[in-house]
């Protein structure tokens, strides 16, 4: 099923405005609160249904505009939201986030877009290999905003932990030798502790790590999931289940509750390494959720650099090119500086 945004006044397109949070069209400035438009109430789904329909979705390559009558071929299996080339009309697919795979909420865009060429102007500053002409030569491509899917994890974290500790002693001589005396110790630990929002992305076409960078969001500004709130945007369906995205939720709160227990209850030791790793994870509660992205290229030198931002703080971050030459440059400027305060040094003492 398509749900296209239009207008009531005049049929014209709507999209969802950033800045006021609510709908707009373009043709007869008119405005809309999202609550204007009511959706019928859907029952909550677990995590192991909205798997199942994840796995039973059929490919949806080519979608028919009923603006204009185009087919628009959608860029993936997974793309929700899409706007027609042609025609510039709003598409929701709404079979994508209906039933189990209806989202639980939505962060909804708070940044604008025409503000995101300073953002990304003030993330590379100040960097200090860009190669030379960087500043004046680069160029922004096309932005993209994108409702990017989310799990957002709430996990308990429990058992045994065992470290080896060492201390050091006194130390003295023996004829023509220098001891020290070494304590060895074993430590065991019992572990409870809970963590809460726990928030990876659940689309395999976005990179982990550059998804991970833009973090955190203000996940209290979540509000119901409203098709509205699509229009204007490009919007994926999940393609990881949350079976999937666990084994990195997982490996990632073991790893750091094994930290955060060395740190708090191995304090006094000099050294200390983990011997034996009996952590487990019980899931209390897992949501699914779209949160806001801007995806953009910058393009240097006939090479593209992708860039993400968040799009309800703002934050940026993305890859950038490096000059080998600029860093040599940097540093034979900070060894002449400390060359030459040396030498200065050395003549004050030699004048004394």
């Amino acid at each position: 099923m398509i749900q296209e945004q239009k207008c009531p006044n005049c049929g014209g397109a709507l999209t969802f405005d950033p800045a006021s949070g609510k709908l707009h069209c373009e043709y007869c400035d008119s405005v809309f609160d999202i609550e204007q438009f009511q959706q019928p109430q859907q029952p909550q789904v677990n995590r192991t249904e909205r798997d199942q329909a994840m796995q039973q979705m059929a490919p949806l390559p080519i979608s028919i505009c009923r603006s204009c009558g185009a087919e628009v071929v959608t860029p993936a299996q997974t793309t929700g939201a899409l706007t027609c080339p042609y025609c510039g009309n709003n598409i929701v697919l709404t079979q994508q986030f209906s039933g189990m795979l209806k989202p639980d909420g939505i962060v909804p865009f708070s940044i604008m877009p025409d503000h995101l060429a300073e953002s990304v102007q003030k993330y590379y500053k100040g960097k200090k290999f860009l190669p030379k002409g960087f500043f004046s030569k680069n160029k922004i491509g096309p932005v993209t905003g994108v409702y990017v899917p989310f799990w957002i994890f709430d996990c308990d974290v429990y058992g045994g932990l065992r470290f080896k500790g060492q201390k050091s002693g006194k130390t003295y001589r023996e004829g023509n030798y220098e001891c020290t005396e070494i304590e060895y110790y074993d430590i065991h630990r019992d572990v409870s502790m809970s963590f809460q929002d726990l928030t990876l992305d659940a689309s395999k076409r976005m990179a982990n790590d550059l998804m991970d960078s833009i973090q955190p969001y203000d996940l209290t500004k979540i509000v119901p999931f409203d098709v509205r709130y699509l229009a204007g945007f490009v919007a994926d369906r999940f393609d990881e289940a949350s079976s999937e995205s666990r084994q990195r939720s997982d490996a990632r709160m073991k790893t750091t509750g094994a930290n955060i227990a060395m740190e708090r209850s191995t304090k006094g030791y000099h050294s200390v390494s983990i011997t034996f790793n009996q952590l487990q994870v019980s899931m209390r509660r897992a949501r699914y959720v779209l949160l806001p992205v801007y995806l953009l290229n910058l393009t240097f030198e006939g090479k593209n650099f992708k860039f993400a931002v968040n799009g309800q703080t703002g934050k940026v971050e993305g890859t950038l090119p490096y000059s080998k030459l600029e860093e040599e440059k940097y540093f034979l400027k900070r060894f002449a500086a400390g060359a030459g305060a040396v030498a200065a040094i050395i003549a004050l003492i030699v004048l004394l």
